[in-house]
């Protein structure tokens, strides 16, 4: 069974696009995360734990090959 890992746009439902994650600057156990709503045309952060924030980098990352 595979899992999809998706976030929506609180405002417009629009499936987010995951951007970056960087270690959040108070803390360091949490990752700041940033994703772009292409039906907003804006960004939101969020703050996730370092796990979730590398499983997202994991799955958006460009295929090798």
């Amino acid at each position: 069974m595979e899992h999809k890992l998706s976030a929506a746009c609180p405002k417009c439902k629009t499936e987010l696009i995951y951007v970056t994650a960087i270690p959040h600057r108070h803390a360091p156990e949490m990752h700041r995360t940033t994703f772009i709503c292409y039906g907003c045309n804006q960004t939101r952060s969020y703050t996730l734990s370092a796990a979730m924030a590398d499983s997202y980098a994991a799955l958006c990352a460009p295929a090798a090959g």
